[in-house]
């Protein structure tokens, strides 16, 4: 029989009077991607934290790959081969692609050995899941989109099997977002384990093969994603049914309150960020 890729046996964590996770217990199987879905302030980011060594559980084990494995701190978790994207990305705005990359898992005191090997390395990585990027390019001058691939590619670099992103669509269009599906979808062809948080039920319903629902700090229910429902999540995540859609009546727009015809937006760098927008608002939408 098959280790779970992830195995934790009940986790809890306090912080003060908050109990942000009680024991809590989840199997998260090779070369799936598991959703764990909740409110905000449910315990999900609290309880990926502590599998990635930013906190330590006040009880509890974890298990990687059917071995008990403490993870102190971060290091651990990368040597366990954990990778984690945060919903605020933990890049060097002022560095480039590739100094981002190698930041803390450079070869030795010089840096262009280290610096010639990436590269090599990183264009493998591109070419293997679909994950272009500019090596050369500064942080602060790709979009938010691009970002993202640099924080998993550094995960990749440092030999991650299992990979956890917190709510990675938050910041992300939804052209951007589908794009992102495409490369997990690619990460899981080729073995990886994927644990998506997100409060976000298309999101879970489109790409997980398995969800985890949490409820104030507890889990409420795991099933397999095509054997549910919306609706059914919606009630585990709030303990109540939840109408998901409204009936309205027809809209009558009136005049015209708002018009904006070709908006160009540059930020303080130089870097623009919106070209060519037109938008117009009426009374009553």
């Amino acid at each position: 029989m098959t280790a779970p890729a992830i195995e934790l046996k009940g986790i809890s964590k306090a912080f003060g009077p908050v109990q942000a996770n009680k024991d809590i217990s989840i199997r998260v199987m090779p070369g799936t991607i598991h959703g764990i879905i909740g409110e905000n302030g449910a315990g999900k980011s609290t309880l990926m934290s502590i599998l990635y060594g930013f906190y330590k559980a006040d009880a509890g084990e974890v298990f990687i790959s059917g071995q008990k494995t403490e993870i102190p701190d971060s290091q651990a978790a990368i040597a366990a081969g954990i990778g984690m994207v945060f919903q605020h990305f933990k890049l060097v705005e002022n560095f480039t692609v590739l100094e981002n990359i190698i930041l803390g898992a450079e070869d030795g005191g010089l840096l262009k050995p280290s610096l010639s090997k990436a590269r090599k390395t990183l264009l493998e990585l591109e070419k293997e899941y679909d994950l272009k990027v500019d090596p050369d390019a500064v942080i602060e001058q790709i979009g938010v989109g691009m970002q993202q691939r640099v924080e998993i590619l550094k995960a990749l670099y440092r030999q991650a099997n299992i990979l956890t992103l917190d709510e990675p669509t938050g910041v992300l269009t939804p052209a951007e977002a589908d794009q992102l599906f495409r490369i997990l979808g690619r990460l899981k062809e080729e073995g990886k384990t994927i644990i998506l948080i997100t409060h976000k039920l298309r999101e879970i319903m489109d790409i997980t093969d398995t969800v985890s629902v949490m409820r104030r700090g507890e889990m409420t229910a795991t099933v397999k994603t095509a054997e549910t429902s919306p609706e059914e999540l919606a009630e585990l995540m709030v303990g109540r049914k939840v109408l998901l859609r409204v009936d309205k009546e027809p809209a009558t727009p009136g005049d015209v309150v708002l018009d904006v015809k070709n908006l160009k937006v540059v930020d303080d760098q130089g870097v623009e960020r919106l070209r060519g927008i037109d938008l117009q608002v009426r009374a009553g939408e």
